[in-house]
């Protein structure tokens, strides 16, 4: 009987563990192959844009060459391949909209934010706050309301300055 609830207790352990270590979650090769229903292991948002691992239908643990993969959801997570300054960079994406998308790169801690108008060109939010008021004022000034709030350090916050857009 001992022994019974011990192998319970061991598999209950098991199976908790493993549903806090994974999450549910598809993969987009280069190739645009696509894999369904795998467990993709969870990271820091900094590993995640340099590493996947993840457990496929049959069980096995995969680690493919980051490179190979286009784009990857885990759980709630997206993380999509970009094209900025010449070269293609994995990031986290924030926010999904009509007119903008925002990305985001967390490189150890230090967060480098982009903003793509959809189906056109994208852009590396500055940081400084000089530089912000003015590249992002410009990128956005199909909206007057939103460049001119911008420009006067009304808005500040990159995430609600998209998602204002996208509802404009």
């Amino acid at each position: 009987m001992k022994s019974k609830i011990i192998t319970f207790l061991l598999v209950a352990f098991t199976i908790g563990t493993y549903g806090q270590e994974f999450e549910k979650g598809t993969i987009i090769t280069q190739r645009y192959d696509t894999i369904t229903d795998v467990q993709v292991k969870k990271m820091s948002d900094s590993k995640s844009l340099l590493h996947i691992t993840y457990i496929d239908v049959n069980g096995a643990e995969q680690s493919p060459d980051i490179e190979s993969v286009k784009c990857y959801t885990r759980g709630e997570d997206m993380f999509c391949r970009i094209y900025s300054s010449g070269e293609m960079i994995l990031a986290k994406q924030l926010a999904m909209g009509e007119k903008l998308n925002l990305y985001e790169r967390d490189n150890n801690g230090s967060k480098t934010y982009y903003v793509e108008k959809v189906f056109d060109e994208i852009i590396k939010v500055p940081s400084s706050n000089s530089k912000f008021k003015k590249v992002l004022g410009e990128f956005l000034s199909e909206s007057p309301q939103i460049a001119d709030r911008i420009k006067s350090q009304e808005l500040q916050d990159i995430i609600e300055i998209v998602n204002l857009y996208n509802k404009g």
